[in-house]
This record gives C-alpha cells, sequence and structure tokens, in this order.
C-alpha cells in the first residue's frame, strides 16, 4: 500500500491540492465570510496539510537516498508547509495562536508557500535522477583458490599486488575517477580502457593486451532492472582483478570446472552470475507483462504507456547485453579469441554458457515482442476511442448547425419575416431535416 501512495498522490495531484490550498487561503482576505464558513475553509485546508504530510512521509520511507530526499528544495517547501501548520498544534503557543490576528498571519504564511507549490505541481515531473557518483574510500577485497570467503584489504595492498600479482583474485568497487587513474598506471593498462569499461553505458566485450585480458560485463541490478553495472575483468591465466564504479559483492568460490586454471575459472564464475541475474530479471519482467496482458484492453490505466515503455528500454537493453554477450562467447568457444590459459579441450565450458546466453537472448526478445505488441494494441484501442469520440461529434455538430441555420435566415420574431411561415412549420421542417442527416450517419454506421 506504501509503495502505491506516490503514485495517487503524484505531483499533478499535490499541484490541485496546493492550488485548492491557496484559493482557500487567499479568499479571507478578499471577502467578509461567515464564521462557519472559515472554519470548513479552515478544516479543508487542514486535509490537504494531512495529505502533504503524508506525501511527504511515504516518499521519504521509500526514497533510496534520504538525505539527498530532505535537501531537495521541494521537499524543504513541503517540510516548511506542514512545520508552519503544526507550530499551533504545539502547546507553549497554541493561547497564542488562537487570536484571530495570529491566525490570519499564520494563514497568510501557508499562503505564500503554498504558491511556489503550485507552480511546481503545473510541471512536468523530473526524469529519474542518476546514480550518485561513489564517494568516500574504494572497496577492496581479496580471495585466494581454497578459501571459504573473501579478505578485506586495502587500497595500497591492491596497488602493490597490480605490481607482482599472487595468484589471487581482487575486486575494488566504489572507485571516483581518481582511482581508476592510480588503478590504471598500477596494472599498465590505459585509462581510457577502464574509464570506458566501467561506464554505465558498457556493453560486453574483449580486448587481449600483453599482461592482461580485459573482459567487459554488465550485471544487472538485483533491484532495480533499470540499472546495470558494468564490470571490468583483468584476467591471467592465474590471477583476477575486477573492479566495478558502485560497490558490489561478486567475490565466491567458482565451481570446479575441471582442471581450467584460477583466472579463467573466475572469469566464468562471474559470466554465470550475470547470466542468472539476466535469467531473474527475464522472469520479472516476463510475469509483469503477463499481469498487463490481463488488463481489460479497454481499462488501462493513466499509467499503463509509462510502464510498458519503461519495460521496453529494460528489455530492448537487456537483450542488446545478451546478444554481445552471446557472440563474445561463441568467439571463446570457437577459439577465435583467447582467455588467458584456456585450453581448445576445456573450451566446451564455455559453449555451455554461450547456449545459455542464447536461450535467455531468445527469452528476452519475446517479452520484449510481447510489450510491442501490446502497446500496439492499446495505441489502436485509443484511436478507435478517438475517432468515435470526433464522429460523435460531428454528428452533433451538424445536427446543431441545422436549427442554427434556420434561426440565422428567419430571425428571432417570425412576425416580421418576408417569408409566410409559422413557427410549427418551420420546427416541422426543421426536425425532419435533423431526421434526415440522422438517418444518413445511421446509414453509413456512424451509430452503431
Amino acid at each position: 500500500m506504501l509503495s502505491r501512495l506516490p503514485g495517487i498522490l503524484n505531483e499533478s495531484v499535490m499541484g490541485f491540492l496546493a492550488l485548492a490550498a491557496l484559493s482557500l487561503g487567499v479568499a479571507p482576505f478578499l471577502f467578509e465570510l461567515p464564521r462557519g464558513v472559515e472554519q470548513a475553509f479552515d478544516g479543508v485546508e487542514w486535509l490537504i496539510i494531512a495529505l502533504f504530510a503524508l506525501e511527504y512521509a511515504a516518499n521519504f520511507a521509500l526514497a533510496p537516498d534520504r538525505r539527498h530526499f530532505a535537501l531537495d528544495p521541494w521537499r524543504v517547501l513541503d517540510a516548511l508547509i506542514i512545520l508552519a501548520a503544526l507550530l499551533t498544534l504545539v502547546p507553549a503557543v497554541s493561547e497564542a495562536m488562537r487570536s484571530t490576528p495570529a491566525l490570519r498571519i499564520l494563514r497568510l504564511i501557508r499562503f505564500l508557500l503554498f504558491g511556489p507549490r503550485v507552480g511546481h505541481g503545473l510541471q512536468r515531473p523530473a526524469a529519474v535522477p542518476p546514480r550518485p557518483a561513489p564517494g568516500g574510500e574504494p572497496q577492496v577485497t581479496g580471495l585466494r583458490p581454497g578459501e571459504p570467503a573473501p579478505r578485506k584489504r586495502d587500497w595500497h595492498e591492491l596497488l602493490k599486488w597490480a605490481a607482482e600479482p599472487t595468484s589471487d583474485w581482487l575486486h575494488a568497487s566504489n572507485l571516483a575517477p581518481d582511482r581508476l587513474m592510480q588503478i590504471a598506471s598500477a596494472v599498465g593498462v590505459p585509462h581510457v580502457l577502464i574509464e570506458a569499461a566501467l561506464h554505465e553505458s558498457s556493453y560486453p566485450r574483449i580486448e587481449t593486451g600483453p599482461r592482461w585480458t580485459a573482459l567487459t560485463v554488465s550485471l544487472p541490478s538485483a533491484g532495480d532492472p533499470s540499472h546495470r553495472d558494468p564490470i571490468l575483468l583483468l584476467v591471467s591465466e592465474n590471477d583476477v582483478l575486477s573492479l566495478a564504479t558502485h560497490p558490489l559483492d561478486l567475490q565466491r568460490q567458482p565451481a570446479k570446472s575441471g582442471a581450467l586454471p584460477w583466472g579463467p575459472s573466475c572469469a566464468l564464475h562471474i559470466i554465470r552470475l550475470v547470466l542468472a541475474r539476466n535469467e531473474d530479471l527475464a522472469g520479472r519482467l516476463e510475469r509483469t507483462v503477463r499481469g498487463l496482458e490481463a488488463m481489460p484492453a479497454d481499462q488501462s490505466p493513466e499509467s499503463f504507456f509509462e510502464e510498458t515503455f519503461r519495460l521496453k528500454r529494460v528489455l530492448s537493453t537487456a537483450k542488446g547485453d545478451l546478444w554481445r554477450l552471446r557472440a563474445l562467447l561463441e568467439m571463446l568457444a570457437e577459439g577465435r579469441r583467447e582467455l588467458p590459459g584456456l585450453r581448445p579441450e576445456q573450451r566446451a565450458a564455455v559453449a555451455e554458457l554461450a547456449e545459455e546466453a542464447d536461450y535467455l537472448y531468445e527469452t528476452v526478445d519475446g517479452v520484449r515482442e510481447s510489450v510491442l505488441s501490446l502497446i500496439e494494441l492499446h495505441i489502436d484501442l485509443a484511436a478507435h476511442d478517438t475517432n468515435r469520440f470526433m464522429r460523435l461529434l460531428a454528428i452533433v455538430s451538424t445536427l446543431a448547425l441545422i436549427p442554427a441555420i434556420a434561426g440565422g435566415l428567419l430571425g428571432m420574431n417570425l412576425g416580421d419575416s418576408p417569408w409566410a411561415v409559422t413557427l410549427g412549420q418551420v420546427a416541422f421542417g426543421t426536425l425532419v431535416l435533423m431526421l434526415g442527416v440522422l438517418y444518413a450517419f445511421m446509414a453509413k454506421g456512424w451509430l452503431r
């Protein structure tokens, strides 16, 4: 229920409530109102303030970054609107607030606060803000073969290890731009390669270097399907360095895959994790689409197109990533690209992952086609309803035009008319013409 409140009390609704409160606040300054009317106005204002408090509390509870939410200028204004009213309930000032001048001052304060809120409610709701840039210290962990869980490392250990790797899997996340510069210099790869790989719009690819093979994959977020976290893997035969801009928990002991060396074994573990997340994402989106398909086509809510276009965007992104990941795995399985330490007889494990990626690609593509068909169906129905309304408007306009023309030609007083007709004759002729036109529309099928 809490998650549905922000959709009900959206910016448009809150702007309308602010406009209503603004009107109620201005009226006592312009007119002398009876005491009962003033009390009724005050009661409605308290109801609007209660809705503001409910909307603020719901959005605050659901906000991913509550500090950012509370410091947003419009949210500060909402808090002031609520607090200015709640001040009258404080016992220390309640007696003073009961006086007529104090109530008028309070109403004036509310009037001044609701004014800008009306303007904000008339604006288009802001787009989803981008994810905040990494802040604070980087998170570094290390995992060795046979260890049950990763151990925490510090940044200096990572830089030292990058110069002389020691058969470990090191993972660094929450990386600010200056940290990316340091790690690029330490491992000896171009900074532009790391920067491009960790950009949020990155896509799966592989690049071979003299010391490391750089493998980039995109991991769907577990909580928000619209976000994907790029991961850069620097792989050698016995070492792996994984980098991510935002904090990620990736390190687990890889499943045993024959005699695979540590480096490619960890890399395939990450690819399996990416495929598992995409499978979970495809399942969630497919269930959402099935729910939308069960909705009567002529009863779609206003948020239908917003939801389906969001699904289309998420599915298109997932489809593109899986297509590239499938191609990358096929190249590794066929030997057209090399992963350090991966021998020809061990490529069967990569071929299995390529088949899984292909299956997920077909699944996501099928769900996307269902979304496109659903959007097209609702657009066709909306166009049909619009055409039906326009036909009805044309019928009403044409029928109303006949008596309007008759009245224009004959005037208001038939006694002074140059034509020898009576009111009954004019009314009868007008009715016959209207019935004739109505029959013509019926014959064309416009009244069905």
